[in-house]
């Protein structure tokens, strides 16, 4: 029973935009056929209907009725509701998805009877089409067709009229009028007498696009995960601190601006406010990317989703849920997967010229014949091969069977093309973004230098410093217990945490650690800085002396400077976007092989947008972090990279799983092999139905001859859909093999050196103070 409730027009009363939820969207097509429709009612000035999300981006102007939009949807068999959003979202497509292949799966049951017995009737052994036992094979397969017709095509007939009948008719239409055709024609001839049938072309439409839509819900099925995915980085509690100082756990929509709520250290910050009760560092990363710590003063602003590192806080909220910075975020990814404009498939294209054009020559080939001096039958002959030839059998697979190969090689080298649109333009993209952190770079700072005082022992020291900042959960803590994790386990009998610093004892020795400010203020001398542009300085006292600088880093990713390399050798513009500072983004630009003009830092993920919008296009956009979903889904194509966030999976066009930079490189490559595939199965199928038009309306094709040719144009584009895979294969084997053969050539290792970036090695020096 469906439990959603209608729309109410006063809930938009007094705005001009809105989001509004559509139920009963069966298919892209039903989406682009309800955005017409909605256009088309005075006063609504644009109307972007999402079919992932089973709604609407709707602008009007002041004073339109909305209800007179409510009742244009309704007359066409939907119904407008308040918006879906979370799982509800994604339940709903599961659920059609089960409903698809239930479908596909009769289809492929019935069908294959039909298509036995219409070979039978093809190869017609012993002239058996021509007796009482063709027309009973004929009877026979129209029987098993009927099912595949009636009930697994009925959304494909039914999506084809409603698209049609508001003037953008698409594969639907194109189809519907195929699979018509072919049943009308047949039972026109056995009702004359024939055994002439083409149930088959029927039943082979309606598998073929019952697959394609099952398979493009299945990557719609992530996409409808986006906003619940950014919503999960943020607690939906919160502990509210009362007037009398008693704190009570409540839903953090509950809370209200002016309300003080505490967040514990290790605890992400569930509102936007700001800081009351003492000083923090805080990791920003879901903002900025960054992992390192960031410290924030009293009455310093404080934003949903920052983790608190340090201590106890209390925050004076600023924003409620729903107007939180996060939230804002959330909204614009919502209308920005609306308004992007979706890549029209060729073949959709083609379907609104090709579905009049057939009707018409169909029309006009029955009414010329006639005027010749035809008979009744033979003029409807004609016409029914020129109906057969415009089926568009080729045309309707050229699209799903090049992106189901693009598909298939793609994830033999970890990539995964979400949805048809982005293993074809990925191909035609102009220019490449980058984020930073956990993109170019593995996304976490490691120990890659130690300075220590002569005659000091590196383990003990290593060990000193992960028992000193046990259990403490900020970034570079971690970073330097993860260096220390081969010594021997310590442990500090006394420990006193600051806000730049810790004090403890370790094995009978006092030890300091934190900030060159910190060890300053505690009396330590300490030696003059030289160490890289770009690396985070932690300093350490034993007893009252300096002992040691440990000096952390990201660490850029093996393949990222050859991958930069390759783009740019195949002529594409490059750039990076980073919430990072400038130095630390110039050192990594500059290792990675990027112009300094290519690399702008400090940006906000509002910035990391606007830079998208901005350049030459079209534009892909690689990220990892919650920072880059809104770049993600204003860019033509976005990337997510290895290891990155759910929300970034949720919302991106191509998924790296495994293969790294690399992997971005190879998708690219794969996207502009699927390109040249598509438009070759599409100039194919175009001319083979051009051709056999002309044949056709010259009545030189009968129909057995036309619906043989449609089979064998339908194989050829398979055919050549083939070759995609293969030839990735084999480029990946020989690419495998010359790097294998280089390696073994050459038996070059990168050397440990303070400026190699690239490695996770640690350089040694020892200082004389």
């Amino acid at each position: 029973m469906d439990t959603m409730p209608a729309f109410d027009p006063a809930t938009l009363d007094g705005l001009d935009r809105g989001i509004i939820g559509i139920d009963g969207l069966w298919c892209p097509s039903c989406a682009a056929a309800v955005s017409r429709a909605m256009t088309k009612v005075p006063g609504v000035t644009s109307a972007e209907v999402s079919f992932a999300g089973a709604s609407v981006a709707l602008s009007w102007d002041k004073g339109t009725d909305l209800s007179a939009v409510a009742r244009k949807v309704s007359a066409m068999g939907y119904r407008l509701t308040p918006p879906d959003t979370g799982d509800g979202m994604e339940d709903r497509i599961v659920a059609e998805m089960r409903r698809v292949a239930t479908r596909l799966v009769v289809a492929i049951v019935f069908g294959m009877w039909t298509m036995v017995l219409s070979i039978l009737l093809y190869l017609n052994p012993d002239n058996i089409a021509a007796g009482a036992t063709g027309r009973a094979l004929a009877m026979a397969a129209g029987a098993m067709a009927l099912p595949v017709v009636v009930w697994a095509g009925a959304p494909i007939l039914l999506a084809g009229w409603r698209t049609a009948r508001v003037g953008v008719p698409g594969m639907d239409s194109l189809v519907g009028l195929g699979v018509t055709g072919a049943v009308i024609a047949s039972v026109w001839s056995l009702s004359v007498g024939r055994s002439e049938v083409w149930f088959d072309t029927a039943v082979m439409l309606v598998v073929l696009l019952t697959l394609a839509r099952l398979v493009e819900m299945a990557t719609l099925r992530q996409s409808s995960r986006a906003i619940a995915a950014l919503r999960t980085a943020l607690p939906e509690t919160a502990r509210r601190v009362g007037d009398d100082g008693n704190v009570h756990e409540v839903l953090a929509s509950e809370i209200r601006a002016g309300d003080r709520v505490r967040v514990a250290a290790g605890e992400r910050v569930p509102l936007d406010g700001q800081l009351v009760a003492s000083d923090s560092s805080f990791d920003t990363s879901i903002m900025t990317g960054e992992s390192a710590p960031r410290a924030i003063i009293k009455g310093g602003t404080v934003e949903a989703g920052f983790v608190n590192l340090s201590r106890m806080i209390e925050v004076s909220v600023t924003a409620e849920v729903g107007v939180r910075r996060i939230d804002i975020m959330g909204v614009d990814i919502a209308n920005a997967l609306h308004a992007r404009p979706e890549i029209h498939r060729l073949a959709d294209r083609l379907a609104r010229v090709i579905v009049p054009l057939a009707i018409t020559l169909a029309t006009l080939t029955l009414l010329v014949g006639l005027t010749m001096g035809l008979s009744g039958e033979e003029a409807s002959l004609r016409a029914l091969s020129v109906l057969i030839i415009a089926c568009p059998c080729a045309v309707a697979i050229a699209a799903p069977v090049s992106h189901l190969a693009a598909t298939g090689a793609a994830a033999a080298s970890g990539i995964h093309f979400r949805t048809h649109a982005a293993s074809e333009s990925l191909g035609a993209v102009r220019r490449v973004l980058f984020d930073k952190t956990g993109t170019l770079t593995e996304g976490r700072p490691v120990l890659r230098e130690l300075q220590l005082r002569s005659g000091l022992d590196r383990a003990r020291l290593l060990a000193f410093v992960a028992a000193a900042e046990n259990e403490v959960i900020h970034p570079v803590a971690q970073a330097l217990r993860r260096a220390a994790q081969d010594q021997k386990l310590l442990t500090a009998t006394k420990s006193e945490r600051f806000d730049d610093g810790v004090k403890a004892t370790v094995d009978a020795t006092e030890v300091m650690v934190g900030s060159r400010g910190f060890l300053f203020r505690n009396g330590i001398t300490l030696p003059e800085e030289e160490h890289e542009t770009g690396l985070t300085a932690v300093y350490m006292a034993t007893d009252g002396e300096w002992a040691a600088t440990f000096l952390l880093g990201d660490t850029l990713r093996p393949d990222a400077a050859s991958t930069i390399s390759q783009l740019r050798a195949s002529g594409l513009i490059l750039g990076m976007a980073s919430g990072d500072a400038p130095a630390p983004c110039a050192h990594v630009g500059a290792i990675a092989g990027l112009k300094q003009n290519e690399i702008r830092a400090a940006c906000t993920p509002e910035d990391k947008a606007t830079l998208v919008e901005a350049g030459p296009g079209p534009t892909a956009f690689v990220g990892d972090g919650v920072n880059d979903t809104l770049a993600i889904v204003r860019a033509d194509v976005g990337i997510a990279a290895t290891d990155a966030s759910p929300a970034t999976i949720a919302l991106a066009d191509v998924v790296i799983a495994k293969g790294g930079m690399t992997a971005v490189g190879e998708a690219i490559a794969i996207s502009q092999k699927s390109r040249r595939i598509l438009r070759q199965n599409l100039v194919f199928s175009v001319t083979y139905n051009v051709l056999a038009l002309g044949l056709a309306v010259g009545g030189t094709v009968p129909p057995l001859a036309a619906a043989a040719a449609m089979a064998a144009s339908s194989l050829m584009v398979i055919a050549n859909a083939g070759r995609l895979r293969a030839g990735v294969v084999k480029s990946k084997a020989s690419a495998e093999q010359n790097a294998e053969a280089k390696a073994g050539t050459t038996g070059e290792t990168l050397p440990k050196s303070r400026t190699n970036s690239a490695t996770n090695e640690i350089y040694i020096k020892e200082v004389d103070v």
